[in-house]
């Protein structure tokens, strides 16, 4: 979640490979055979795609392989009981900020909800908010390293940006902040004994660990023609809903994570419900608005729920009349939710297979 999963067939689509790892170990032992079934989340990677001289908005899109996996104790407070074997300090957050967040895998009404892990010891994993409401006694976790700025686009930048000396000749990598309601800054700065990742913190401090979530987007600005055509984000398969908060008159921008093209009325973004989802209206000016960029056009197509008529469903540039729910959104889009109003709501991304 942004701060501040039998499956079915998987289907090789354009611009997204994945492979499956099923192993089956069999032990033999000196009495008979046994066979133990072993399984790993699917893993494999997206092509993101640049656009040179242009912006593009890329979601992150997979995660990196689980930690560690358990069930959780009682919640007090930001301390969350664990069932699993830490060494304490493992999961702690540094300067860069967190390194891990635990995500509630349990089927229900809370699973795909996840925060940040401060710190852990032998026994307790330590979140940056209190977690009670939302994480409950016995429901099944998952520990994941975040991916970060180097594992996302390579400590030496090996995904091809453009780099320079400061953030005016490089291209950017511009990391939404939805607390802040504000864009942060990165880039590659290549000329120096030191090259890596710069960002807020100034030209001397290494930003390669920034923590990017599962579920956010970024946007990539080129300024140069020689800016790589392509680059390859590695993973796990993102599995199970994933929820995210959308703030109360503000906006996120949120990466299509699921190894399939979505549809707008599978997004579950309209509920009917204003504390679930967005709010529909007669028109785009007053409802809330879903925008999804065209890295063609170098522009973003507005969406909407027309909810005050006898036919409501989502509306889009073919007009009031025609529903554009079964739309498809390209793989990796990056869905930008810009809510008008309050309240705040936590919106629930169901898994796509």
């Amino acid at each position: 979640m942004q701060r501040v999963q039998h499956a079915r067939g998987w289907s090789f689509l354009p611009k997204a490979t994945f492979i499956i790892t099923l192993g089956l170990i069999t032990a033999a032992t000196g009495f008979k055979a046994s066979a133990v079934d072993v399984f790993t989340d699917p893993v494999g990677f997206i092509t993101a795609n640049p656009v040179a001289n242009g912006t593009a908005f890329i979601g992150v899109g997979l995660t990196q392989i689980p930690a560690a996996r358990g069930l959780a104790g009682t919640a007090s407070g930001q301390t969350l009981p664990v069932n699993i074997t830490m060494t304490p300090g493992a999961f702690n957050a540094t300067s860069q900020g967190a390194q891990f967040y635990v995500e509630d895998v349990q089927a229900g009404a809370n699973a795909g909800f996840s925060d940040d892990i401060l710190s852990n010891d032998a026994s307790n994993v330590y979140l940056a908010n209190a977690d009670g409401a939302f994480i409950a006694n016995n429901d099944a976790i998952k520990i994941y390293p975040h991916q970060t700025l180097n594992t996302v686009f390579g400590p030496q930048n090996q995904a091809g940006l453009f780099g320079s000396n400061n953030a005016v000749n490089a291209d950017n990598i511009v990391i939404w902040n939805p607390v802040s309601q504000s864009g942060v800054t990165y880039f590659y700065k290549s000329t120096t004994a030191t090259p890596g990742w710069r960002g807020p913190a100034g030209l001397l401090v290494d930003a390669g660990n920034t923590p990017l979530y599962v579920d956010q987007d970024v946007e990539i600005i080129s300024k140069s023609a020689t800016t790589s055509n392509s680059f390859k984000i590695v993973g796990a398969v993102k599995l199970g809903p994933t929820q995210t908060v959308v703030p109360s008159g503000g906006q996120v921008f949120v990466g299509d994570m699921y190894a399939t093209s979505l549809t707008l009325s599978n997004l579950n973004l309209y509920t009917g419900n204003p504390n679930t989802g967005v709010f529909g209206s007669n028109n785009a000016v007053n409802a809330d608005n879903v925008v999804i960029w065209d890295p063609v056009a170098q522009s973003g197509v507005t969406y909407f729920f027309k909810s005050t008529t006898a036919t409501p469903g989502w509306r889009g540039p073919q007009g009031l009349l025609t529903d554009a729910g079964t739309n498809v959104l390209p793989l990796g889009s990056v869905i930008n939710v810009q809510h008008k109003g309050a309240p705040t709501f936590l919106w629930t991304l169901p898994a796509q297979y």
